[in-house]
């Protein structure tokens, strides 16, 4: 009797496996006419929605820049003019690169296209040497700083100490613009002593540099530096004479608000 029981119990495992099998293949054929029939729309469908994304995606990339930035187009900012101040206020992984400001070059100077402090190849920065070699600024240096107000800027770099001397940080109305600036003499290194064996160097020569600062968007400023030919300490030029020129540069200078 129990063997019956256990063969009837087989026998219809069998059938039920027998039937999802069935089943299977019918499912199956049914999948295959499907796809033979329509297949190949869907394809074309799927395709096209998937190129539609692409070019949508490469528009706004062409057109928008996150956060209302220069769009870069794969490495190339789109539409940036040659005198624009441009800066990277985002980060390597993530940049955000925006118009500081514009700035035309100043009369009696050459500018050298290749010089920056900016390891970055996308922010534009600008350097001049005066053709004159007996003009009171020797070089003017312009350039965006990302994410540093004007003020953070000039007391960083009078904080630095590293001038032989400095003013205190100012702020003054310049050609123009609301400037935080110091005057600040570097000396030259190449001849100093220490006489006094105190450790720190007695300068001999040196160069005169007014620093500038010009708050613009993003909580980014702008920065202007005018440095002074090498000359005995004595005999550098003033700061009278540093912001005397400042007030006919800084009006080449147009800073975004």
């Amino acid at each position: 009797m129990a063997k019956k029981r256990h063969s009837n119990a087989r026998a219809q495992r069998n059938r039920q496996h027998n039937l999802q099998q069935a089943e299977y293949r019918r499912q199956a054929a049914k999948e295959k006419a499907f796809w033979q029939a329509h297949g190949k729309k869907i394809l074309i469908g799927t395709v096209a929605a998937v190129l539609a994304i692409l070019v949508i995606w490469l528009g706004c990339k062409f057109f928008v820049g996150p956060g209302g930035s220069i769009p870069n187009f794969f490495g190339t900012l789109r539409n940036v003019e040659s005198d624009w101040l441009v800066t990277n206020t985002g980060t390597t992984s993530k940049p955000k690169y925006f118009k500081m400001g514009e700035f035309t070059a100043p009369e009696g100077y050459t500018q050298d296209p290749e010089y920056t402090v900016s390891t970055d190849k996308l922010n534009q920065t600008f350097y001049f040497d005066a053709d004159d070699q007996t003009a009171p600024v020797k070089s003017v240096y312009v350039a965006g700083v990302a994410n540093k107000s004007a003020e953070d800027m000039i007391n960083t770099v009078v904080g630095y100490g590293y001038a032989a001397s400095a003013t205190e940080a100012k702020t003054a109305t310049i050609g123009g613009h609301d400037v935080h600036y110091a005057y600040l003499v570097y000396g030259n290194t190449d001849t100093a002593t220490d006489t006094d064996l105190d450790g720190a160097p007695d300068y001999v020569d040196g160069y005169p540099s007014m620093t500038m600062y010009v708050d613009s968007v993003q909580g980014s400023c702008v920065l202007m530096l005018l440095n002074g030919h090498s000359a005995p300490l004595a005999d550098v030029a003033t700061e009278e004479a540093m912001l005397a020129e400042a007030e006919k540069l800084l009006p080449l200078l147009t800073v975004e608000k």
